[in-house]
């Protein structure tokens, strides 16, 4: 056998010849210091394959010229489309705070609300001609779903009123009111103007939501995947065109309300505080200070800590991601991966909610452990009622390089890897008709402490094949070969999509547990116990 060199490992990661790379996909980082804050945001919450900062369409002035911009922030994911459009506008103490307050709303949110009108109507005429650099030579990388699929949601984000909102308030966080009796030129147009109130900006067109300085922080730090944001500005859309809302002190009372209260299928919605939904002519309205209680809430903190391991989940994409963009990733005994298909299964880890990347990460986190006492060790996470998608599972296998030097060092390790996860991802399949799908992940497990970095991850998405008498005999030799479906390789999980901290955390800093909820919690509590058993 060959023997290593003393600082490095027996078939070492590091020494792997990673062949010819693809061009990289160079996204922008904004233009102004408010649309590079913005797109970090969203590289922080919706990833940054995903997310697209001063996307352009080859629209030029008099046909000369370099592209003109769509808007300052795309965010394509699934069937979601987010159009954002940043505007950074000072405020002008006239002196009239409603004159200041109707050229300040023109200028930073009007004239948002035109440029999103105008970028959805592009998108629906011409979703191919859209470019990720001025001169509109690289195509936007990600396809946009199908028009009878797409949820476009039109986000505004103003920049410059914070500190005049909080003078006229005296005080508060400067975010601005929301009044849903104000609608479209009702917000600048005559002298009854309320300043600093933002209610419907276009009732004629689709819902555009409205951020502002201080709220685009809370919005995208407390729903911070495309999943979590998109449910909620759906909910408030909802909410706001259905004449419920009178009023709420800020877009931050909406997210606290929205948080801690579910309806009768288990989602947050905006509901009475015991879950019924409001009854024709019943109205409601949110003032200051809830959120603030929330955050001081001892359950929402452990919520936040419990939180903190769903992060590796985003991690893991991110792996995935940085490789798709820099044009370097890599399927074993292929050239460079395909990025269309590649894509697919990332996109599906990208649109889980965050409490369910808690548990999915834990599970990760758990396999790789576990997998240090095995060879081969295979966790199977079977979806449950109330899953984003119940037809796709996941699954992670781990699988230890030999100690002993290959004739192919790492490579060779690798392409057996990428077998086993094939014959893990049929398998399954094989084993659960029900499934449209599996998405496998498939890498080292973690080192022993003071080993040699370096390690990969390998990513599969398989389809229910055709179970032909050829494809059941080949995938039988196969789990002969590698040893599949032995006792102790493997192990499957149903998750279940239950959010359990939200549900007590906000009704317990609001007052009394309902029965529905208090029943949740000891339900918990009894399990909790079982398992300490």
């Amino acid at each position: 056998m060959d023997r290593a060199a003393p600082n490095q490992r027996v078939n070492d990661p590091r020494i792997v010849d990673d062949g010819p790379a693809q061009p990289a996909i160079v996204r922008g980082d904004g233009v102004t210091d408010t649309e590079r804050y913005l797109a970090r945001l969203a590289d922080r919450s919706f990833l940054n394959l995903w997310s697209y900062p001063n996307v352009f369409i080859d629209k030029r002035v008099g046909g000369r010229g370099d592209g003109k911009e769509l808007c300052d922030l795309l965010v394509v994911c699934g069937d979601h489309v987010l159009i954002c459009s940043d505007k950074a506008v000072a405020w002008s103490d006239t002196g009239d705070v409603k004159l200041a307050w109707r050229r300040w709303y023109k200028r930073a949110v009007h004239k948002s609300v035109d440029q999103i009108r105008g970028a959805q109507r592009w998108i629906s005429q011409f979703p191919d001609r859209l470019f990720i650099d001025r001169a509109c030579t690289t195509r936007l990388p990600i396809s946009l779903p199908a028009a009878d699929r797409m949820k476009v949601h039109g986000i505004v984000v103003d920049n410059g009123a914070a500190a005049a909102c909080r003078n006229y308030f005296d005080g508060g966080s400067g975010s601005l009111m929301i009044a849903p009796a104000i609608k479209g030129e009702a917000h600048y147009a005559d002298d009854n103007v309320e300043p600093f109130a933002i209610g419907d900006v276009d009732p004629g067109g689709p819902f555009v939501h409205v951020f502002d300085e201080t709220t685009l922080d809370v919005v995208l730090g407390e729903l911070d995947t495309v999943l979590d944001l998109t449910r909620y500005l759906a909910k408030k859309k909802c909410l706001i065109r259905s004449g419920r809302l009178i009023s709420a002190a800020g877009e931050e009372e909406l997210v606290a309300q929205y948080m801690v209260r579910m309806n009768g299928q288990g989602e947050h919605d905006f509901t009475k505080p015991d879950g019924s939904a409001c009854a024709d002519g019943e109205h409601v309205s949110y003032g200051s200070g809830f959120y603030a209680e929330l955050t001081s809430n001892p359950q929402y903190i452990a919520k936040k800590a419990a939180d903190e391991v769903s992060y590796a989940w985003d991690r893991l994409i991110t792996l995935f991601t940085d490789n798709m963009l820099a044009g370097t990733t890599l399927v074993p005994q292929q050239q460079v991966a395909d990025a269309a298909s590649q894509e697919i299964p990332v996109r599906h880890m990208a649109l889980l909610p965050r409490f369910l990347r808690r548990t999915y990460a834990q599970f990760l986190v758990d396999a790789l452990k576990e997998g240090q006492k095995a060879d081969k060790f295979m966790r199977f996470f079977l979806p449950g009622p109330g899953h984003p998608v119940t037809d796709i599972a996941f699954f992670v296998v781990t699988v230890k390089v030999p100690g002993i030097q290959l004739a192919g060092g790492y490579q060779q390790y690798r392409v057996v890897r990428q077998r086993i996860l094939e014959a893990y991802a049929l398998t399954l399949l094989r084993k659960h008709p029900q499934l449209r799908g599996v998405i496998g992940i498939a890498t080292e497990p973690q080192p022993p402490q003071g080993e040699k970095p370096g390690s990969s991850e390998d990513l599969i998405y398989a389809e229910q094949p055709d179970w032909s008498d050829q494809c059941v005999r080949d995938l039988e030799q196969a789990k002969e070969r590698f040893g599949i479906d032995q006792p102790g390789n493997q192990r499957a999980h149903a998750v279940s999509a239950r959010e359990f901290p939200e549900v007590i955390l906000g009704r317990a800093a609001s007052g009394n547990l309902t029965r529905r909820e208090r029943r949740a919690r000891e339900a918990e509590r009894r399990r909790q116990q079982r398992k300490k058993r």
